[in-house]
């Protein structure tokens, strides 16, 4: 039998007065939960061609199930996965976070038939057992489909870089736009809902470079509510991510302002279709990639 095991939030605390580890572990502990309630929709839809049976703890996993796990952390959690290796027929591992692709992870995944990965880095990109996928976007976010879309751009999320900071200065005379910054990374934030309609309401969405990646979750967002990326384009990142994909790409800010001044309504529209349509493609082929795998 198949089943699915959501773990990211689970995560043992070290015994220790050790001021930094406790915070440290507060803050993977944070991720984790955000991981289960922000990207469950992303991770149910890839998973759409796959019947499972939901478990909420390793212990309702009886010999020989097949194992799909959600996982941030795994790092911390090798023993679980020695112990899961000698109950599971196969074990394939989605592993959510790791950012910064900083931690030694062969322990983990050397028990895993296969594992996708969020944020891709150089040892993964032709790894035969990792396969990169998107970061994906909020759970709950829907495109409303707007028939006229009054924002010519829009950005919500923190101004942590100066690249950030160039993209209002460059971008701040094109009106209308929606614009909502916060001072820390899910702080203040703007709900699911108005998220929604906002992006639903824009043409064009800039995504800057996140902190330690250049994947940010604006950009899937951005595709999953029918707006035009325009992304920084550091190191050929999205072309080796995904070859042939339609985003708009520009080493400046300032190029973006010209291409969203001067763009004909036409240009825009066609853009548009040719986004959503590589979209909904990439969607059914990486569901059909990860039931082949699996089944």
């Amino acid at each position: 039998m198949i089943k699915l095991f959501w773990n990211t939030h689970n995560l043992k605390k070290t015994i220790t007065n050790d001021k930094n580890v406790k915070k440290k572990e507060a803050v993977e502990f944070k991720w984790g939960m955000y991981h289960k309630k922000h990207s469950d929709f992303w991770i149910y839809e890839i998973l759409k061609k796959i019947k499972y049976d939901v478990i909420d703890s390793e212990k309702n996993l009886e010999k020989e199930d097949i194992l799909i796990i959600v996982d941030s952390n795994p790092e911390k959690k090798i023993e679980i996965y020695n112990e899961l290796k000698l109950v599971c027929s196969k074990i394939f591992l989605f592993h959510l976070g790791d950012e910064s692709g900083a931690y030694d992870l062969s322990k983990v995944y050397k028990n895993c038939d296969y594992v996708w990965r969020t944020f891709c880095s150089n040892k993964y990109f032709k790894n035969n057992q990792v396969r990169c996928i998107p970061i994906g976007y909020k759970s709950g976010l829907v495109n409303k489909q707007k028939n006229k879309r009054k924002y010519k751009w829009t950005f919500t999320g923190t101004l942590h870089k100066s690249s950030r900071h160039d993209l209002l200065f460059q971008l701040s005379d094109i009106k209308p736009f929606f614009c909502h910054k916060t001072d820390k990374f899910d702080e203040k934030i703007i709900s699911v809902n108005e998220m929604s309609e906002a992006l639903s309401s824009t043409e064009f969405m800039p995504c800057p470079n996140g902190f330690f990646h250049p994947e940010t979750y604006r950009l899937y967002e951005a595709l999953q509510c029918g707006c035009i990326p325009i992304v920084e384009d550091a190191y050929k990142y999205y072309d080796r991510l995904f070859p042939n994909n339609p985003f708009v790409k520009v080493g400046k800010w300032a190029e973006a302002k010209v291409i969203i001044k001067s763009w004909k309504e036409n240009q825009v529209k066609n853009k548009q279709e040719e986004c959503n349509s590589w979209w909904s493609s990439y969607k059914i082929d990486l569901q059909e990639m990860i039931k082949n795998k699996i089944t």
